[in-house]
């Protein structure tokens, strides 16, 4: 998932270049840098990552340590119960950057901090994502400090958005007022680290069932929808033609 938000925001990067060309031509360029971003960001959408605790030769970098720090401190502030740090491990068998899980009184909503690295500028982000799933199956993410950029939901897959200056106190505050505002009745979440991601598990396999639901041309179309917003009616039609060309080489 550290890995997702990662191509999103610089996917994000692109479609502000893309505001700026109202007055202008369309920009090939833009459209060109676009479709691989996005290509990327479909085949993570049905990517299994795994976790594992973190080796004793895996310590948190010395630039993160800091970060980390502070959201430690932060959680445990907000009565959240801190279980501990797992690194994401991709397909290929190789760690991409560690997390530190947690979750609430009632076992109700859990999640996990992160810290995303821009390598080429070396910028870090703090990024935080909350969970709660109901009893019939709706899944509630609240990200906090993440890029809003991303590929077509579930329609019970609900989504809100913090900036990181919020807090995360008023992120919870955000996460609880969307479930209770359907009525929703959750289910507890697991209390020892092992088996904390097993949400993330369940919400992709929705994901997964959902997308292979959907006829191909109506997904890709969903999607570039939803990745490029106001922006779609600017180089909607040309980034799909791009990525569906593409598909076909």
């Amino acid at each position: 998932m550290l890995t997702y938000g990662l191509i999103a925001a610089g996917a994000l990067v692109l479609l502000f270049a893309a505001y700026d060309l109202r007055a202008r031509l369309i920009n090939r360029g833009v459209v060109r840098a676009l479709v691989p971003q996005v290509q990327k960001m479909r085949a993570l959408a049905h990517q299994v990552v795994s976790y594992r605790q973190p080796r004793a030769d895996e310590p948190i970098p010395l630039d993160l340590q800091p970060l980390f720090d502070a959201a430690d401190q932060e959680l445990r502030a907000a009565g959240l119960t801190v279980l501990g740090d797992l690194m994401e491990i991709h397909p290929d068998g190789q760690p991409f950057g560690q997390s530190r899980w947690f979750v609430d009184e009632s076992r109700t909503i859990s999640g996990w901090f992160g810290v995303t690295r821009k390598r080429e500028k070396r910028e870090l982000t703090p990024v935080m994502i909350v969970f709660s799933q109901s009893s019939s199956g709706d899944f509630f993410l609240t990200a906090r400090g993440a890029p809003r950029t991303a590929l077509a939901q579930p329609p019970m897959i609900h989504r809100t958005y913090c900036e990181w200056s919020d807090g995360v106190t008023t992120t919870l505050g955000r996460h609880r007022a969307v479930f209770m505002s359907v009525g929703a009745t959750l289910v507890e979440q697991p209390v020892t680290l092992e088996e904390a991601p097993a949400i993330v598990g369940r919400l992709r396999d929705t994901t997964a069932r959902w997308r292979g639901s959907q006829p191909p041309a109506d997904l890709l179309e969903q999607d570039v929808q939803a990745l490029l917003g106001d922006t779609f009616a600017l180089i909607g039609r040309q980034v799909i033609r791009a990525l569906t060309a593409a598909d076909r080489a």
